[in-house]
């Protein structure tokens, strides 16, 4: 059997804190090299943070799984009436506004996680200060959008980079408020009303498909969603800023504020340099069916590990100066995330032929070979969203940024020369990339945090396992049974589809579920079902 990281008794993913008022102890002190199994009754346990945080990991999946299926579900609608070429237009406007976005940002957002208090002078000036960057970033997308476009391999975006650079003030004017309302585990507001922006933003964007907009339905999505995700952080934090403004304190908060934005500039390099190497070598159309692939991924990333992932920010802050239960809450996160997200993207692998024509469309038909490859990302995939906030919290911004540089630099050197050979290489170039680093990125977490390969290996060993005997399984019924040609379409032959669909997906988890139990053994399952049990419970609580 292997071994559990799931928590142990009277915990919830482990959350053992110390005294708060206790000084912090440095990385790479207080055995930093750590255990595979250290003691949990090393300190004692918080209840009141163990609380909070299963609380806030339960709204967020609420909120992230909500948001994410429904946006999906409207993707998928938008792709039905939309070409391959409309999103390709549009991906590369989102590129500049994600880039644009972290510009304006400067880290300082970073700052309000950070701070053992926040002085309303502190939150005013970063308030201010992300609001005049967004605004300056704006106009700079604006005036320069033609050769933006051009040199992204799309003259004919130029007008959407232009019109999406506003997205970065639209989002500044709530960046502050959000992160203070997730700082205090505020994720039950945010849920109730984050659904709300995704309701309308999404009915928005399929009267304007619908009127023949083309891409422009994309664009009045997100700009839609923008507006009601700040509406929804005004609300979820009723914080109104005040007309002041420190230079000091700004010059205080900036050296590591550049340093997050470094980093978090390095990863969205990383992400969107695929978008300028698929669009100016191998063709627009081709970064549409590209990113259609992503989308699958997306939704399982956004609903199932992001939840975790956003509660592992304000949660490994307050354990900072506690190494041991640091890592503890570290592995037991990313074991149960591993735990929800390995199968769902294995199963999206399998069944991509049947999946993608019936969600999509049969225009998007370059996306199954593509999804399938990059379902092989699961382990780098789910380990990513876990290293960053960990680093963040510790203040190893630098850390981050150096990884960032290398994984750019392989991503350029690889995917540049795969892009010649086409799509299907390109994707296999990113996927080996993904893995070549993923090793580095082990060591770095290793030298920062004590947390060792091995223990990350262990966390998601039992995931990884059940996930591929049940991924053998759904290949050999499908090669028994392959899928007939055309499943999107209507009427009888079409609801056979989705029914045979259907009964894969159940065959899938009753399998995952079975393969799971025998790899974690009695008292793995045991911890999981006490896991279980105290995120509804404390999901209830907080209702």
């Amino acid at each position: 059997m292997l071994a559990s990281s799931l928590p142990a008794p009277g915990e919830f993913g482990g959350i053992v804190t110390q005294d708060q008022t206790r000084p912090a102890r440095a990385a790479g002190t207080d055995n930093a090299a750590g255990t595979d199994n250290e003691a949990v009754t090393a300190e004692p346990a918080n209840p009141a943070l163990g609380r909070r945080a299963a609380g806030a990991v339960g709204w967020s999946m609420v909120r992230f799984g909500g948001d994410q299926v429904f946006a999906f579900l409207v993707f998928a609608a938008l792709a039905h009436r939309l070409s391959p070429a409309d999103f390709g237009v549009f991906f590369i406007g989102m590129a500049v506004a994600e880039i644009g976005k972290i510009v304006a940002q400067a880290g300082l957002v970073s700052s309000l996680y950070r701070a053992r208090t926040i002085t309303p002078l502190l939150a005013d000036t970063v308030f201010w200060t992300n609001l005049a960057g967004a605004l300056a970033v704006a106009f700079v997308c604006l005036g320069l959008r033609h050769p933006i476009a051009a040199a992204l391999g799309s003259e004919a975006a130029a007008p959407v980079v232009g019109t999406l650079g506003f997205l970065a003030p639209v989002s500044a004017a709530g960046a502050a408020h959000m992160s203070r309302s997730l700082r205090d585990f505020g994720h039950r507001a945010l849920a109730v009303r984050s659904l709300s922006a995704g309701l309308l933003g999404g009915a928005f964007a399929l009267l304007a498909a619908g009127a023949g907009w083309g891409v422009w339905a994309l664009v009045a999505q997100r700009f839609a969603s923008e507006a009601v995700g700040t509406l929804v952080a005004w609300r979820a934090f009723p914080w109104r800023p005040q007309l002041q403004f420190s230079w000091p304190l700004l010059r205080s908060q900036a050296r590591l504020g550049a340093s997050v934005a470094g980093s978090q500039l390095l990863l969205a390099a990383l992400n969107r340099a695929q978008d300028a190497i698929v669009g100016g070598l191998i063709g627009i159309g081709a970064l549409g069916a590209y990113r259609t692939a992503w989308k699958s991924l997306e939704v399982v990333a956004q609903g199932v590990i992001s939840p975790f992932s956003t509660v592992a920010v304000p949660t490994l802050a307050r354990l900072a100066g506690d190494l041991p239960a640091f890592r503890r809450v570290y592995l037991r996160m990313v074991s149960t995330s591993a735990m929800l997200s390995f199968p769902a993207i294995a199963g999206i692998g399998i069944l991509a032929d049947a999946l993608v024509p019936l969600l999509f469309g049969p225009q998007w038909g370059e996306s199954v070979a593509v999804l399938r490859v990059l379902c092989l990302l699961a382990p780098p995939f789910a380990l990513n969203f876990f290293a960053e906030p960990a680093l963040t919290v510790l203040g190893r911004a630098g850390s981050i940024a150096w990884l960032a540089a290398i994984q750019l630099a392989l991503t350029l050197l690889l995917c540049i020369a795969a892009a010649g050979h086409g799509l299907l290489w390109f994707a296999g170039a990113y996927v080996a990339r993904a893995y070549l680093t993923l090793g580095l990125q082990m060591a770095i977490l290793q030298r920062e945090t004590g947390i060792r390969a091995a223990q990350v290996l262990r966390a998601i060993a039992p995931a990884l396992v059940a996930s591929v005997a049940m991924s053998l399984l759904l290949w050999r019924i499908r090669l028994a049974a392959p899928t007939p040609a055309g499943v999107e379409g209507a009427g009888a032959e079409g609801l056979a589809a989705v029914a045979r669909l259907g009964a894969l997906v159940a065959a899938g988890a009753l399998a995952y579920g079975a393969a799971l139990a025998v790899v974690l053994g009695r008292r793995g399952r045991a911890d999981l079902m006490r896991l279980a049990r105290g995120l509804l419970t404390h999901t209830r609580a907080r209702s």
